[in-house]
């Protein structure tokens, strides 16, 4: 590439020619050793990235196996041209056994012959604005998407009266000896079932809760996307000759606890205790709720 076509970084008062590798302060010329103007060159060119130790040692000395130390020495020598000798400089950061970065504010000019004769300014925060507007736009997609999937009217459920949305969320475990994979994971089963037959309330399928359980995904922030009104959670250990289960119904809004109780069953007969629980709750869940029904705004 003709080194009149390439471009000109300048930072505060210093301008580096990448096409002459050549450093200047105002119009003087700052001598550099070639290594250290290469360091110089690599830095720059990547300004507001991290580059690796490695990967800065590969590119200046390409054809030849270095110690750090000689790498340590370049920077230090650069920081001495550059009036800059602080580890976390004006110009050059220092990453602790990863790296170094080009933190200045830099503008790249082009030469008038040049395909790309522009100028424009860079600053370090750019990359980092750029991938945070990245991140909230495919953060909108995904809510969209889920919106879309999982809260719009369906035709096959009613919208004219107080619908109260809940879901069941796996209960905690919190006795090994009681099987806590299956137990769990019945009793949320049996629980969806018997909440699908109280009146004016729609349920989540456990299924949809599990994969978000999968995804990392926060309760809360579960709740909120799809539209939920109340989740039912609660924990399962034993107790002596007896299998605890506690139940909490929580308000998705004000995250207020609304109801809660505890049942105790036979730790023999585990598979009754299921059928016995999902029952006793859920007939406490469905009074509560209609109870909360009752008092919600007519436009709700």
């Amino acid at each position: 590439m003709d080194p009149s076509c390439k471009p000109v970084y300048c930072f505060g008062p210093f301008r580096y020619d990448s096409g002459q590798r050549l450093l200047f302060r105002e119009n003087e010329i700052v001598p550099l050793a070639p290594k250290v103007a290469e360091t110089l060159r690599v830095l720059v060119e990547r300004h507001g990235t991290v580059v690796e130790k490695t990967e800065l040692m590969r590119q200046v000395w390409p054809d030849t196996t270095v110690e750090e130390i000689g790498l340590a020495r370049n920077i230090s020598q650069l920081r001495k041209a550059l009036g800059d000798e602080n580890e976390a400089g004006k110009y050059i950061e220092t990453l602790p056994k990863r790296g170094y970065r080009f933190v200045g504010d830099v503008l790249e000019r082009w030469p008038e012959n040049s395909s790309q004769s522009h100028s424009r300014r860079i600053p370090p925060s750019i990359r980092r604005t750029r991938r945070l507007l990245l991140a909230a736009g495919t953060l909108c997609v995904i809510l969209g998407l889920v919106y879309w999937q999982f809260y719009r009217p369906s035709r096959y459920l009613s919208s004219g009266d107080p619908i109260t949305s809940i879901t069941v969320i796996p209960f905690e475990c919190r006795s090994p000896e009681l099987d806590c994979s299956a137990f769990p994971r019945g009793l949320t089963e049996l629980l969806a079932a018997q909440l699908t037959k109280i009146e004016g309330v729609h349920v989540l399928s456990p299924s949809t809760v599990y994969s978000y359980q999968r995804a990392r995904l926060s309760t809360a922030f579960m709740a909120r996307v799809l539209g939920l009104d109340v989740v039912l959670d609660g924990s399962i250990q034993r107790a002596g000759d007896r299998v605890r289960i506690t139940a909490r119904l929580v308000d998705v809004h004000s995250a207020k606890l609304i109801w809660s109780d505890s049942y105790e069953y036979p730790v023999q007969q585990l598979a009754e205790a299921q059928n016995f629980a999902a029952r006793d709750i859920a007939a406490q869940v469905g009074a509560h709720l209609t109870i909360r029904q009752r008092f919600l705004p007519a436009n709700h």
